[in-house]
């Protein structure tokens, strides 16, 4: 059965090797004009008289890519000096402007960074015979290699001799040169990396690998107006340099780079089916009726974030456009968390802002990165039973008849199709990658091309994918004052997917509801997986998102950038079953075609200027002034075919045949201001407002006004705390924020509108019309105001990162539905401002470097969330909101579970639970559906001069609970253990008869507490030699495993899986795939 379903290795294998050397053709061509286009580096020409240093140093950043970064207390930006230069290297003008300050310089990357030189005063030393030799001592030349984690060159990385001015730099190569003496202490230190101290034995080469700083403050964020300091920023923002994350950890898709890595971050698998999506929230849930997603950008343009993006019934597991982005192009991803930070963002941000930043070109010859994986995904979870008790005449019955008196039990019969090697459908998918890159250019234009392919399989057969990437991002230098980049990416994928989870065609209800034996149906249901792999169910995307960028400086004191953008999303969702193969349901087995289209378009454009000047001495001023406008339309054709002409997979051949169309549109306009005072680069207090304009919201609804005041305070920088080091304290900032930002209403929310009907009047039909909705010309974006503060720490020379923050968010005029008199003739309802939610917690970030040598490092990261979530309010007059087994009900968790508790006793004690020994109580709440605590470790282990590199990620969540409606479902079917195996617990059994017969599932709704091994990679990087006799410069094999282990109490198939996928708050397990194990293997190589 499964042989005929299956593609062959050898198929597979050569259809990748086609796709791949036509990939290299293709980026082959780039690197002829990119060869072509370079061109000498670093030369500058200035001409200015009489000109401050500061607006030379304007004059710089406006001729290259360069930022120089200072303090004002350590140069006096003021003093007027004469530079005459003509096409020198950027090293030497430098040296020229502070020539006559106590003032050196660092480049690091595309940074140059001012340093007070530290005067060592001279010290009178007692000599003696002894001491002599010491201060005598010869000096050496040392060198080296300074490297990152992944043991990429690093240049510009400084290099100082403890407690002296003698340093120099690394070359772009990352090599380095220093005259020193045994015994000196080596200080390495490079922005956005942890220093490091080495002390000089007799050794003539040192290498060196440095850590990334997670805690950096100096680091760039990317903010609606710009980029910004984290120094400057009141608020806890992540940001992921994930750009060498695919090189060594298990990584397919988004959401998996997401994972664990960012505090007040929660990504929660929907199951186990290959291309699915995620569930994500940032501190917690929001909105009673809206979604809770957070919105996405990548380079500066907004895109279609859809979570559920499927249109007919796959059952609960459907794909998120998140996942069709490519991480292989990404450099960094920042994530924006709470309104607080999110003010300027406006309408769309409340429930957090994720900014993705792909990579970019980089000046210098063609640099090229191509990449080789092959891995392997298996089910490896053991499914319940089908259970079958019987008499000693084989008569069937149960353990509550038992407890009757009414039966005795002699056997018990169990069997799994899902199990058993004869009969399970699951298979060991295989998955296959390439991929290929190139980036470099000259002075004026710069490019970063790529491209790659994937093949994955998931454990059925008919669970495939396969993607297609290409991205090309280019930068342009037009003049000095004017810069232009455009970025542009197109996805192509085709995916195949069965029929699971909540739906009676899946294969989990045919298993799970299967027989006792392997003699009735092969153990199978109603239908077979023979039956149910005939059904063709697939969706095919085409995207292309592009993005354009003008960065203009007309004066010396401001600068402007515009940007446009457009993501286009093709979609395609087709169902097929064939005639007289597909299973007797619904008449489907006499032929049914679904075919649905979309064709949605995302646009964005934003402008914004700011204007920095210094106010007073050492006060500074940045004022910004931006308007950004958004549209998004979505058109659907959708066509279905029933009764299909045997042999026709086409609505044509129908007997039957329907069709609908729909359009859908929504405008935002906002204009927003801010204003940041810095004092002494220690102090920085912003204040900001944004009026936001949408068409969603109600008519007589004018503009909606979100503020924010935020604080960042760099104490340790404070006179009164230069002594902090004796405390083991190396940095300290102190943060606070409070501000407002929301979630404009659905589409259609506010509009009154009408639903066509077929009538009949005076014998002749006619089409009528019945009101839809009522509308509500009041109707306002949902308001989250939020309030955070916390603090961010350096301690023991570096090697202890930690921040914590607290927030406090409200959500005022949440959307509830009220429900209409049906007397009124106005449709079932509308939706009203009427709620209030509040999300609170603590969050937790440490970063250490535990052990750190030449040899060895051990460093352990840990984010920590604790959240708790209530709905204050519903609205007066409005009742619980009830769906399934969960409510939405004040005072209580968004989505809480309630249900009546029960009792049991075994009064007689004949390890039988009747009827008549469990006794129902009362309504009651049970639970929260959404982890209150999150937890992850990063551990990091890198030994033999990070040849080798381990890493792992461990993962606990707890404090939530999960409906197991699979349990409870077989135990409605009555083909569970609880019914059957008269050794189940009385625990057990009592639930089973409260479901089966007194009306409540409390039982079944468990806690969902565990810890999860999500990940562990083992990474070899060869050495430098052996790579350039290969005539590479680098080469890397990574090993790696994903879902290895999960450890919990829960009784289901998994507690992490939700049979709606990525739905807003329902989060049951039923006849859910649970997740699968992967397995991967890659190669990595630069040149």
């Amino acid at each position: 059965m499964k042989n005929t379903l299956c593609r062959s290795y050898f198929t597979i294998k050569m259809d990748l090797k086609m796709k791949i050397t036509a990939l290299l053709l293709l980026v082959a061509l780039f690197q002829l004009s990119a060869k072509n286009a370079y061109s000498q580096k670093g030369k500058i020409s200035i001409n200015m008289e009489d000109a401050t240093i500061e607006s030379i140093f304007n004059e710089i950043e406006r001729q290259t890519d360069f930022n120089i970064l200072y303090k004002n207390s350590t140069l006096d930006t003021s003093r007027k000096v004469t530079i005459k230069a003509d096409k020198v290297k950027i090293e030497d003008l430098m040296d020229l402007v502070l020539k006559e300050t106590n003032v050196s310089f660092e480049i690091r990357r595309k940074l140059i960074v001012l340093l007070e030189k530290k005067i060592v005063p001279r010290m009178k030393i007692k000599t003696s015979s002894l001491d002599t030799p010491k201060i005598m001592q010869q000096t050496m030349t040392v060198t080296g290699l300074v490297t990152d984690q992944d043991n990429v060159p690093l240049g510009g990385v400084s290099i100082v001799v403890k407690g002296s001015t003698k340093g120099v730099s690394t070359n772009f190569d990352g090599e380095y040169e220093i005259e020193v003496s045994e015994g000196d202490i080596l200080v390495f230190s490079y922005i956005g990396f942890t220093s490091r101290e080495v002390t000089v034995k007799q050794e003539k080469s040192i290498n060196v690998t440095l850590q990334p700083d997670l805690m950096d403050l100096n680091e760039v964020i990317v903010t609606a107006t710009g980029a910004r300091r984290k120094v400057e920023m009141g608020n806890s923002i992540a940001n992921l340099n994930v750009a060498d994350d695919v090189k060594q950890r298990p990584i397919s898709n988004v959401s998996d780079l997401l994972q664990g890595q960012a505090t007040g971050v929660q990504i929660s698998s929907s199951g186990g089916s290959t291309g699915m999506g995620s569930r994500i929230r940032v501190r917690g849930s929001n909105s009673a009726s809206l979604s809770n997603e957070p919105v996405i950008y990548v380079d500066g343009i907004l895109i279609n974030n859809e979570a559920n993006s499927i249109s007919f019934e796959t059952g609960g597991q459907s794909p998120s456009r998140l996942n069709d982005i490519n991480p292989e192009d990404i450099e960094s991803i920042e994530i924006i968390k709470g309104p607080s930070a999110a003010t300027l963002y406006g309408s769309i941000a409340a429930n957090g802002v994720i900014r993705i930043t792909t990579k970019k070109g980089k000046q210098g010859e063609p640099r090229w990165s191509a990449f080789m994986e092959s891995g392997l995904v298996e089910d490896v979870t053991t499914y319940p039973q089908n259970y079958q008790a019987l008499d000693s005449q084989g008569n069937p019955g149960f353990n509550f008849e038992a407890a009757d008196g009414t039966f005795v039990p002699s056997t018990v019969n169990s069997f799994q199709p899902l199990n058993d090697p004869r009969t399970s459908p699951f298979r060991t998918g295989q998955s296959y990658g390439a991929g290929l890159s190139v980036s470099g250019g000259s002075e004026v234009l710069t490019y970063f091309l790529s491209g790659s392919l994937t093949d994955g399989e998931g454990v059925l057969p008919v669970n495939n994918i396969k993607r297609t990437n290409f991205r090309g991002n280019f930068g342009a230098k037009i003049t000095d004052d004017l810069k232009v980049n455009l970025t542009t990416g197109y996805t192509n994928s085709n995916l195949e997917l069965p029929l699971n989870d909540n739906f009676a065609l899946a294969l989990m209800s045919q298993g799970l509801n299967g027989a006792s034996s392997i003699d009735v149906n092969n153990g199978w249901g109603e239908f077979t997986p023979d039956e149910l792999f005939t059904i063709d169910t697939r969706q095919i995307i085409n995207r292309f998102t592009s993005g354009l960028e003008i960065l203009w400086q007309p004066m010396e004191k401001l600068n402007v950038r515009a940007s446009g953008g457009l993501d286009f999303t093709s979609r395609w969702d087709s169902q097929f079953f064939p005639t007289g193969e597909a299973p007797a349901f619904l008449n489907y087995d006499q032929g049914a075609r679904f075919s649905n289209r979309f064709n949605d378009f995302v646009y964005t454009l934003d402008m914004v200027g700011s204007y920095k000047t210094d106010l007073w001495e050492g006060i500074n001023s940045r004022t910004s002034l931006g308007f950004q406008y958004l549209q998004n339309l979505s058109q659907g054709t959708f066509a279905t075919g029933l009764l299909l002409v045997a042999g026709s997979n086409s609505i044509a051949g129908a007997a039957v045949t329907q069709s609908n169309e729909q359009t859908i549109e929504s405008r935002t306009v906002g204009v927003f201001l801010e204003e940041q005072i810095g004092f002494s680069d220690k102090l920085f207090v912003t204040g900001a407002v944004r009026a936001d304009r949408g068409s969603s919201f109600g008519a007589s609804f004018n503009s909606v006004f979100y503020p924010k005041v935020s604080a960042s305070w760099l104490i340790s920088e404070e006179e009164f705390f230069n002594n902090s080091d004796k405390y083991g304290i190396s940095s300290l900032r102190l943060r606070g924020a409070w501000g407002a930002s929301g979630v404009q209403p659905g589409t259609n929310d506010a509009l009154r509108f009408f639903n066509p009907i077929a009538a009949t009047l005076d014998g002749q039909s006619v089409t009528g019309v019945t009101i839809g909705s009522v509308g509500n010309t009041g109707l306002s974006p949902e308001r989250s105001t939020e309030v955070e503060f916390g603090f961010d720490a350096k301690l023991l020379s570096d090697k202890i990162g930690f921040e914590m923050t607290y927030f406090n968010k409200r959500t005022e005029d949440a959307l509830i539905f009220r429900q209409l008199p049906l007397s009124l003739g106005v449709g079932e309802g509308r939706f009203e401002n009427l709620g209030s939610v509040k999300n609170s917690g603590i969050e937790i970030g440490l970063n250490t470097r535990i052990i750190e040598t030449d040899k060895f490092f051990f460093g352990l990261d840990f984010v920590g969330s604790f959240i708790d979530n209530e709905l204050i309010e519903l609205g007066e007059g409005i009742q619980p909101v009830i769906f399934g087994q969960q409510r939405h009900v004040e005072g209580f968790p968004l989505g809480g579970y309630w249900d009546e508790t029960y009792t049991y006793n075994d009064a007689n004690g004949d390890g039988f639970i009747g009827q008549n020994e469990v006794q129902v109580g009362e309504l009651g709440y049970l639970g929260t559906p959404f982890a209150t605590t999150d937890i992850s470790f990063t551990p990091t282990l890198s030994f033999f001069e990070n040849q080798f590199v381990l890493k792992g990620l461990l993962n606990y969540r707890g404090g939530q609970k999960l409906y197991n409606n699979t349990g409870s479902w077989r135990n409605g079917n009555s083909n569970n253990r609880e019914l059957n195996d008269p050794n189940a617990s009385l625990e057990d059994q009592a639930r089973a008869v409260a479901s089966k017969f007194l009306g409540t599932n409390a039982g079944y709704i468990e806690d969902a507490s565990f810890w999860r091994l999500r990940e562990i990679s083992l990474t070899y990087n060869a050495p430098g030699t052996f790579s350039s006799k290969l005539g590479f410069d680098r080469i890397s094999l990574t090993l790696s495993g994903q879902n290895l282990g999960v450890w919990t109490d829960y009784s289901g198939l998994d507690p992490e899986i939700s049979s709606e996928g990525q739905a807003n708050f329902t989060t049951e397990e039923f006849l859910s795939q649970p997740p699968v194990r992967s397995w991967k293997a890659r190669l990595n190589l630069s040149f």
